[in-house]
């Protein structure tokens, strides 16, 4: 299980909508609004 770092919702890796590499983590998202949201201001949710 993975956590989506913006909205906390918890699911599988392959149930990712999308996925962001940062300073090489690798983060999983339930949305693209999530996404989208963390690429913005990354400092923000990690």
């Amino acid at each position: 299980m993975v956590t989506d770092p913006v909205c906390n919702m918890k699911f599988e890796p392959a149930d990712a909508v999308e996925t962001v590499e940062h300073e090489g983590t690798t983060y999983y998202f339930c949305s693209q609004d999530c996404a989208e949201s963390f690429r913005e201001e990354p400092e923000d949710y990690i």
